[in-house]
């Protein structure tokens, strides 16, 4: 299952979020993908897409980065998935 991770940057830890991202890369734990990351050009947030089937695995990720930034997780559909969906509901 795909999920959005979204993040805000909290102002007064930014030099501890930068330090961090430089010493993990910013890589999920085993059992979570990271599909893609992008991040605003002033920084100050983003977007993660991530694949998992491992919800413990998710909220650890989430845990590693919750101490500086305010993280919100959704789970999403690409469109070929909502498609199908909507097809289905014909």
């Amino acid at each position: 299952m795909k999920f959005m991770l979204t993040f805000r940057l909290l102002p007064e830890k930014r030099d501890q979020a930068i330090s961090r991202f430089i010493k993990t890369g910013g890589q999920p734990p085993r059992g979570v993908k990271l599909v893609g990351r992008w991040t605003s050009a002033d920084t100050s947030e983003g977007f993660d897409l991530v694949e998992t089937d491992d919800p413990k695995a998710l909220t650890e990720f989430a845990l590693q980065w919750s101490d500086l930034l305010s993280l919100n997780v959704v789970p999403v559909v690409d469109d070929a998935e909502l498609s199908e969906v909507l097809q289905r509901r014909g």
